[in-house]
């Protein structure tokens, strides 16, 4: 797997790590499987990104998590004012 990070891994801690790879495997998932999910399926992995980043902000990788998600743009499943 390619590193979801240019910088060096040393610079992060193993839980910023943690967080990252997941995020980046998740946007991965995302984009190999959206043809293959209905919109439920669809749905629980952009919830399920959308959590790994929160929790890539808490613990101060903000800046490196919104570098993946641009890299990994895709529409959402939902419209904007779905719950």
């Amino acid at each position: 797997m390619l590193s979801p990070i240019k910088e060096s891994e040393s610079s992060y801690s193993p839980l910023q790590l943690y967080f990252l790879s997941r995020l980046n495997r998740l946007l991965r998932l995302r984009g190999e499987q959206s043809g293959q999910l209905n919109h439920e399926g669809l749905h629980l992995i952009d919830r399920a990104i959308y959590s790994t980043y929160c929790d890539a902000t808490d613990i101060g990788v903000t800046v490196e998590a919104q570098k993946l998600l641009h890299r990994f743009a895709v529409p959402s499943a939902s419209p904007l004012n779905a719950d």
